[in-house]
């Protein structure tokens, strides 16, 4: 019995010494499994928006059944965007192959510098089985792990953090999808329409993303807007004085803080909601009331309270899920105005790009986030930080766009873009 025990011990040893020398050698890869993704195109961005509206489940009765239907291509965009990193985290590559009754699973996440490799690629092959699916394959760089291994210890892992709340709101949500089929080229995905638990997993995400001290210090801010909105005169001012003091008040705190870039974050969440006359509450949650509202003060922009609108909500998407994602909607808010709206405007698009470049220096660094607040809280022109919109095209309606500029990947296009970037580029906030 007793060398049945040292045997054990000396095999179990073994395994969690080797398991990750093996992983390391075999599962860490020098080159990409997966390409990070092209720029969407004009149809892209249609179909998209399409989707969105004809999957729209705010119309739905609670226990409706839905059937979702999306293309592999869209799918695939779908990735690109949603696995597009926050400054500062892991990048993800992830791509999809549908084909009937299969499924083929390919992610890629771009590691810190090391030794061992830039890449750790994952596959995986999953069939229908019933209304759902299971995994028939799963390899880790080189190391391949059969379905008969994955299966069971996802099934053990799956009880195991039954114990937890979080992860028990979690699989109530995934239970809501009743079936789940792979076509050639395509996905159909079935589910029942339960808004509780959306409002759950919704409170969850809210208390998940945004921690007790976010909240607080967004808590802060916010009575701090308020006290500037009503020292306001006038019924419009420009952004450059309501975000003034607003910053000498970050530069306080984060000298008994210490935290340039969660104050600077913080801040940029709370004007940008405010510009878009939206309550800080969606974000507190329903224990954090303001007793008094902020006064009704118009925010501008070279004169213009729709450019400081998408200064400020690019920049808040920006510190929030990242400056690919803030630039993408921007540019998707311009391809729908030019249906019909207000069309296509570059000093819009100038605006967004702005908001994004402003975010990325108020949460880069420490060093740039301190730079940032000194600046701002001092003596600032709307051009220091905002681009010159002359000669920048706007009204532009579908047709004419087409016709221009025939796509996002353009070269006429890019040559636009790249000249709002050039007059970013020499704004003196950003230098």
């Amino acid at each position: 019995m007793k060398t049945f025990l040292k045997i054990f011990f000396i095999i179990f040893f073994l395994l969690i010494i080797g398991i990750p020398i093996i992983f390391i050698i075999f599962g860490i890869q020098s080159k990409p499994l997966v390409q990070p993704g092209k720029e969407p195109t004009i149809d892209d961005v249609e179909r998209a928006k399409q989707l969105i509206r004809l999957n729209d489940p705010r119309s739905l009765r609670a226990g409706e059944v839905k059937t979702f239907y999306i293309t592999e291509r869209d799918l695939n965009l779908f990735l690109d965007y949603a696995s597009s990193h926050s400054p500062g985290k892991m990048q993800l590559n992830a791509h999809v192959d549908l084909e009937q009754q299969w499924s083929y699973a390919y992610f890629t996440f771009a590691l810190p510098d090391n030794p061992f490799g830039r890449y750790l690629n994952i596959s995986a092959t999953l069939s229908q089985s019933g209304d759902g699916f299971i995994i028939r394959k799963l390899r880790i760089g080189k190391l391949p792990v059969p379905g008969w291994f994955v299966n069971p210890v996802g099934r053990f892992a799956h009880n195991y953090f039954q114990h937890y709340e979080e992860y028990r709101q979690f699989a109530e949500g995934a239970n809501s999808i009743e079936k789940v089929q792979f076509n050639e080229n395509s996905l159909l995905l079935t589910y029942r329409w339960q808004p509780d638990v959306v409002n759950k997993l919704r409170e969850q995400g809210r208390d998940l993303l945004v921690p007790a001290d976010e909240r607080e210090r967004l808590r802060v801010y916010n009575e701090r807007l308020i006290a500037v909105s009503w020292s306001m005169n006038g019924r419009t001012v420009s952004l450059t004085n309501f975000l003034q003091p607003l910053f000498q008040f970050a530069k306080q705190r984060t000298m008994s803080t210490g935290n340039a870039e969660a104050e600077n974050r913080a801040l940029i969440m709370n004007v940008a909601l405010y510009s878009v006359g939206r309550n800080i509450n969606r974000l507190l949650g329903p224990d954090e009331r303001q007793s008094t509202q902020p006064g009704q003060v118009g925010l501008t922009l070279l004169g213009r309270d729709d450019l400081a609108k998408h200064f400020l909500v690019s920049a808040a998407i920006t510190v929030s899920a990242g400056s690919v994602i803030a630039n993408l909607a921007g540019v998707f808010k311009e391809m729908d105005d030019s249906r019909g709206g207000s069309g296509f405007s570059f000093a819009d698009l100038a605006a967004d790009r702005a908001g994004v470049k402003f975010a990325e220096i108020a949460i880069g660094s420490s060093n740039q986030a301190k730079q940032l607040q000194q600046r701002m809280s001092g003596w600032f022109r709307e051009y220091d930080y905002m681009p010159r919109i002359d000669h920048l095209p706007e009204g532009i309606q579908e047709l004419e766009f087409k016709r221009m500029y025939k796509d996002l990947d353009s070269e006429t296009y890019r040559m636009v873009e790249s000249e709002i970037d050039r007059r970013i580029a020499a704004c003196r906030i950003y230098q």
